[in-house]
C-alpha cells in the first residue's frame, strides 16, 4: 500500500518547488490543483452542479465556467466557497486515491492547498508545510499571476494561517531565501522522509 506525503503551503508559499524536489527524487506529486481545474471543466461530473451553485452567468459564450468569475465569488463570499468545496472535494479526493493506487509506487505525494482545511491530511502518514512571510508571499504571487495586491491578501486571508500549519505538519521548511537554499533544505528533508516511512 502506498504511503502519502500530503504537503501544502499558502498561495506563494513555494509549495510547487518543494513538489517539483519530490518529482526529482522520482516520488510521484498528484496535485490537488490540476485536479480541481478539470472538476471545473464541462468533461467532469461536478460541472453541472457547479453551474446549479453560480447560475448561467457563471458561463462564457463558448460554455466553459469563467473562473475569474467564480474566484471573485468564492474569495468574497465564505459561504459560497464552502458550497464549492462541497462539491469538488469528495471528486478530487476520489481522484487522488485512484492515481496513488495506480501509482504502484511505495510513496507518492499529495500536493493540496488547503490539505488541513479539507480533513485530506488524514489519508498521509505525514505532511509538510512551506512557510513562508507574508509580505514576500504577496510580492511572489503579484510577480507570477499579475493579480493585485487586495486580491492576494483575500486569497491569504480565505486560507489558515502559517502558525496553525506549522502547528498541525508533521515537518516544516521555510522558503525565503535563494531557490537554491530552499532546494538544498528540501532535498535533505525528503531523505529523512524517505527513510523514516521505509
Amino acid at each position: 500500500m502506498t504511503r502519502i506525503i500530503g504537503i501544502t503551503g499558502g498561495i506563494g508559499s513555494g509549495k510547487s518547488t518543494l513538489a517539483l524536489c519530490f518529482s526529482a527524487h522520482n516520488i510521484p506529486v498528484i496535485d490537488a490543483d490540476e485536479i480541481s481545474r478539470f472538476a471545473l471543466t464541462p468533461a467532469s461530473e461536478c460541472f453541472s452542479d457547479v453551474v446549479a451553485l453560480f447560475g448561467t452567468e457563471s458561463l462564457r459564450p463558448d460554455g466553459t465556467l469563467d473562473r475569474a468569475y467564480i474566484a471573485a465569488k468564492i474569495f468574497s463570499d465564505g459561504k459560497a466557497r464552502e458550497a464549492l468545496n462541497a462539491i469538488v472535494h469528495p471528486f478530487v479526493i476520489r481522484e487522488m486515491l485512484r492515481r496513488t493506487e495506480a501509482s504502484e509506487a511505495p510513496i507518492a505525494v499529495w500536493d493540496v492547498p488547503l490539505l488541513f482545511e479539507s480533513g485530506v491530511d488524514a489519508f498521509c502518514a505525514c505532511t509538510v508545510a512551506v512557510l513562508c512571510d507574508e509580505e514576500i508571499r504577496v510580492a511572489r504571487t503579484a510577480l507570477r499571476d499579475g493579480l493585485d495586491e487586495d486580491s492576494i491578501r483575500a486569497r491569504i486571508r480565505a486560507q489558515i494561517p502559517d502558525e496553525t500549519r506549522e502547528r498541525l505538519a508533521t515537518y516544516t521548511i521555510r522558503n525565503e531565501g535563494t531557490i537554491a537554499a530552499f532546494r538544498e533544505e528540501a532535498n535533505a528533508l525528503i531523505e529523512q522522509i524517505r527513510e523514516e516511512l521505509q
